[in-house]
């Protein structure tokens, strides 16, 4: 493995250590310590012109005078002498180099200055370069400990079978300790830093292909590569190794800077999720989960054929009844023990309640009713997962209430469900002897129920549709100018793909309103204006004229408002629609956000949207059957579906929208599109685009990831 890029990564043969100190207390003598501590067999080459031994060992003065090639470099110097020691490091052939020092592109211009110089000498070189701001690469199973994380100068490190792979230095030590607390060690930490010509993507798919990694913790505060990210993540999932991630300080500039409702509806938050979950990476909403789901995940598995339910068996009710909350409330479906392990039950005289909690309380703590309990359920084919509260007796009679788990787990056929287990009291030893048995532990109920929803939920990345934007609506947006296009241009692009709005004629805002109209009242009326994306607030629509002096009235209050919203609007036309009546409103919109890309959203439509915040996110574009999955997730489109005897509307074809508009993803000139409000007819008549907005962005985009 050394010869490959995975074992220079993670078992080099050698390393040089530029800039290494010779005083054991600064930060820069902090890898050379760690890598004899832990029990490095390579050969270490400390790197440092000023001085001719370095802790007792050779010095050598550069890179490039160090007798063989070098497979791992970890530079220790500042920003710009850094560069001049990676450009030693590459006519030197190393295979990887990691930066320390900051003052990359966190430090402005100059500062991205020196990040594409790096970029640039990686490149050439063919040399995989972490950071720079990396506190390094740690793994375990060779003692390899190349950081300055002072965690890593604990007197041992447990050897685990997961990954770490962090945008944050400082987190690999958090996480090596708090996870040394819990009992859960760890294969690899990778520090990637700035990611300037490596990051969490390209790392991962390196490391998947390990023997002695299971999982990935993923530490993020961007996502900078959306395309080696779900490289890595597909990999991931067809290796059957879980990747978790807890992710902070997403940007929300695509929120600030939308024109349309969809940007203020969909942050970078929501975006950034959404695309975690198309790509199969699951989302932490908490550190104890980080830690505990990526090895629960692995080990418990939903067998197939059992339903996706939860069945809850509690030595105590209490305990029972919080992991039940839990799971409710994050929408697991809830199963008790079916009728014949109930008729099972009472026939061993095991009494285990009346509703959906199993609760076992009252049989006290005896080891073959616990054993027989849990192995019936877990041979049961109506059981998804098994949930096991335990009371007090995880902390004092281990025996009588945890082994009896262990071994109905050992004896149990392939087929059987997976078994989690809750202790309620601190019980690390009940703990240790659950996991070395196979059954994942957790620490917190809300960690345990953030792990069973991920247990759940299919991890497989998303499909994306094939198709291509019609030519004629591509033509369209072509000739669309650069910003806010007004309503009838937008509209247009919307018809070409088969988006149909109400009929409709636009008037000349210099001519008298004609007598007679090809329409037929009541009608819409609208100003025509890019200047005008929200029409409500600007006092520029009317809705139900009734006639031709209504429409001579309402015109003028129109034009009298848009002017005291917006001083010296242009204005296009008039649009004059006729009156179109539905069951329900949508609003399905696409925006590129800075973190996530082109996003589609759906929500019920109106100028309640932003308040109700009630809406379905994904990645753009989406195949239809990803298009009807969000509009289940929308809730108030159950008033859509026969709600308490309601006619229903046409949801299908609020799908085939939904799908259809994300299309526009597909063309870079797109940065907004919006169709609000969408009018959902009766089920079979379809919908009408009553309102339409698009931005276009023929420059430099205002930035997104790669």
């Amino acid at each position: 493995m050394r010869d490959t890029l995975l074992g220079a990564l993670v078992s080099p043969a050698s390393i040089a250590l530029v800039g290494a100190s010779n005083s054991e207390g600064k930060l820069t003598a902090r890898p050379m310590r760690f890598l004899r501590r832990h029990g490095y067999a390579g050969r270490i080459y400390p790197v440092n012109p000023a001085r001719e031994t370095v802790l007792g060992e050779k010095a050598w003065p550069s890179v490039s005078a160090i007798p063989e090639k070098v497979d791992f470099a970890y530079i220790l110097v500042d920003a710009d002498p850094a560069i001049e020691a990676l450009k030693d490091c590459a006519a030197a052939g190393v295979k990887v180099a990691a930066i320390l020092a900051d003052g990359f592109a966190e430090a402005g211009e100059e500062g991205e200055r020196r990040q594409a110089e790096v970029q640039r000498i990686a490149r050439e070189a063919g040399m995989l370069l972490i950071g720079p701001n990396s506190m390094g690469v740690v793994h375990t199973p060779a003692g390899f400990a190349a950081t300055t994380n002072a965690a890593f100068g604990a007197e041992e490190i447990g050897r685990g079978r997961l990954a770490v792979i962090s945008q944050s230095g400082s987190v690999i030590g958090t996480l090596l300790s708090r996870g040394a607390a819990r009992g859960i060690d760890f294969s690899t930490f990778v520090s990637v830093g700035n990611e300037a010509a490596s990051g969490i993507g390209t790392i991962g798919e390196i490391l998947v292909d390990h023997p002695e990694i299971d999982g990935f913790l993923l530490f993020m505060e961007t996502i900078r590569d959306r395309e080696a990210l779900g490289r890595f993540a597909a990999k991931a999932h067809a290796a059957e190794k879980p990747v978790v991630a807890y992710m902070i300080g997403k940007s929300e500039e695509g929120q600030a800077l939308s024109v349309s409702h969809t940007g203020a509806l969909t942050g970078s938050t929501e975006a950034a999720n959404a695309l975690l979950r198309s790509i199969g990476i699951r989302k932490a909403d908490q550190l104890e989960t980080l830690l505990e789901a990526p090895g629960a995940l692995f080990k418990a598995r939903l067998k197939p054929g059992r339903p996706k339910s939860a069945t809850v068996i509690a030595t105590t009710g209490g305990g029972g009844a919080m992991v039940v909350d839990q799971l409710s409330a994050r929408g697991v479906t809830i199963a008790g023990a079916s009728a014949a392990t109930r008729a099972h039950f009472n026939k061993h005289k095991i009494p285990c309640g009346h509703g959906k909690l199993v609760d076992v309380t009252l049989a006290g703590a005896r080891y073959e009713v616990m054993k027989e309990a849990v192995s019936t359920l877990i041979n049961d084919p109506e059981t998804g997962v098994l949930i096991v509260a335990i009371g007090s007796s995880a902390q004092f009679d281990p025996e009588l209430a945890v082994k009896p788990i262990a071994d109905a787990v050992a004896e149990a056929p392939a087929d059987a469900a997976p078994v989690l287990a809750f202790p309620l009291p601190h019980a690390p030893d009940s703990m240790r002897l659950l996991e070395a048995a196979g059954v994942p532990t957790f620490r917190t109920v809300e960690s345990c129920a953030e792990t069973i929803v991920m247990l759940m939920t299919d991890a497989a990345p998303a499909k994306r549709p094939l198709s291509d934007l019609p030519a004629h609506a591509a033509r369209l947006i072509a000739d669309l100018p650069s910003g806010t296009a007004d309503e009838v241009a937008s509209g247009a692009v919307f018809d070409a793909l088969g988006l149909k709005g109400p009929a409709q004629i636009v008037l000349d805002p210099e001519m008298t309103v004609p007598d007679t109209l090809p329409l037929a009242y009541p009608l819409v009326a609208k100003l025509v204006s890019p200047d005008l994306p929200h029409k409500t607030d600007a006092g520029a629509i009317r809705v139900g004229i009734a006639d031709r002096a209504e429409l001579v009235t309402a015109i003028a209050e129109m034009r009298a408002s848009a002017d005291d919203y917006h001083p010296g609007f242009r204005l296009t036309g008039i649009l004059l629609q006729e009156l179109a009546q539905g069951l329900g409103e949508a609003l399905i919109g696409l925006s590129r956000d800075p973190v996530a890309g082109p996003v589609v959203t759906v929500a019920m439509g109106g100028v309640m949207t932003e308040i109700y915040r009630d809406s379905a996110v994904r990645p753009a574009p989406v195949t239809l059957e990803s298009a009807r999955e969000m509009i289940r997730e929308v809730k108030g489109f159950e008033l859509l579906r026969g709600f308490r005897g309601r006619p229903k509307g046409d949801l299908e074809a609020l799908a085939e929208a939904v799908a259809t508009l994300s299309l526009l993803a597909n063309d870079e000139r797109i940065e907004e599109a919006e169709a609000n409000p969408v009018l959902v007819m009766q089920e079979g008549i379809g919908v009408v685009i009553l309102d339409a907005l698009i931005l276009c962005c023929h420059g430099p985009r205002r930035g997104s990831a790669r």
